[in-house]
């Protein structure tokens, strides 16, 4: 008799600590990749500033290059640019990944439209926003 009751009780006791583990493992998931998007979302973020600093430095009437840099540790930010002739507006995409040792990894994406006087190259930022992946 004592043993079946023992077992039973094992049985419910492994079971709960599983099911606590399972939860456990799941949210820290959660948490983990929603601080990964906030870094993600924090490289593209800083790829737009510096692009935007590029352009107006380096080319705000010729065609700017495609780059990346390394943000943080685990960070990168992949910067393009399109030019719109007939508007004078130029826009540039900056897509920040965080990458992980795992599987887990992060993407996010920045989208900056400035638009360029065509005589002076003067720039002015006209929208700065994220945009989905």
């Amino acid at each position: 008799m004592t043993l079946p009751v023992f077992l039973l009780i094992t049985l419910i006791v492994t079971e709960l600590a599983l099911a606590g583990l399972v939860t456990a493992n799941a949210l820290n998931n959660t948490l983990f990749g929603e601080r990964l998007a906030i870094e993600a979302s924090q490289a593209a973020r800083a790829g737009a500033q510096d692009a935007i600093m590029k352009v107006i430095r380096n080319c705000p009437l010729s065609v700017c290059p495609t780059y990346f840099f390394l943000v943080g540790p685990r960070g990168r930010a992949d910067i393009s640019f399109s030019r719109d002739i007939v508007s004078g507006n130029i826009t540039i995409n900056s897509t920040g990944t965080v990458f992980t040792g795992t599987v887990l990894s992060r993407k996010k994406q920045m989208e900056v439209i400035l638009g360029v006087d065509q005589t002076t190259g003067q720039a002015q930022i006209r929208s700065l926003k994220e945009v989905a992946f």
